[in-house]
């Protein structure tokens, strides 16, 4: 039994288990080098350090935050798992003082896909639906995402998700720049 947490048309999201087959579903998708080109670099492990991970970083969101997390992304149409999408506070970003993202209330969205799904609307279709899903929440004032500026693919996801370039900033560890892209409620912005 899949613990879904939302569907659009195309896919569905549920949460992750700390088992063996979500784990492996994880490593496989960092281990395509083409996946993980604008990740930088990480550190696979083995399947015991994505369960790890699993327990320790990403399952503790759904007790937390009942609509914030990370979710196994499913294509209905094949039942097969193409990636991961999340929401969560802004300041769980590892370079959340760099991206100057200092409010809880500020949610972060992103996403990684096999290559199988890239150009196809998925991402944009899921991002869309959970940036509308964050922003009804009236304890979030942003929605916020970052991305380097040569992945075009991730900033058109953002964009067509609802999103707006706010400004460009580097990384320690990266070569290419990064840019930033919110969307805020009304009457809010970003600091």
């Amino acid at each position: 039994m899949m613990d879904i947490f939302l569907e659009t048309d195309r896919l569905i999201l549920r949460r992750f288990t700390d088992t063996d087959e979500d784990a492996s579903l994880l490593f496989e998708l960092d281990s395509d080098p083409e996946v993980m080109r604008y990740i930088g670099p990480f550190a696979l492990g083995g399947i015991e350090a994505y369960r790890e991970r699993l327990r320790t970083n990403w399952l503790p969101y759904y007790a937390a935050y009942p609509a914030r997390g990370f979710w196994a992304t499913i294509e209905k149409s094949t039942n097969q798992f193409i990636g991961w999408i999340f929401l969560r506070p802004s300041t769980d970003y590892r370079f959340a003082a760099e991206a100057g993202w200092t409010r809880a209330t500020d949610i972060e969205i992103g996403y990684r896909f096999r290559r199988t799904a890239w150009g196809r609307g998925l991402a944009t279709e899921v991002a869309t639906v959970l940036v509308r899903l964050a922003l009804s929440d009236p304890a979030v004032t942003c929605v916020v995402s970052y991305a380097l500026i040569p992945n075009r693919g991730s900033t058109r996801v953002m964009e067509k998700a609802g999103l707006s370039r706010v400004r460009e900033f580097t990384l320690s560890g990266y070569t290419d720049p990064g840019v930033m892209y919110a969307a805020c409620r009304e009457g809010c912005s970003l600091v």
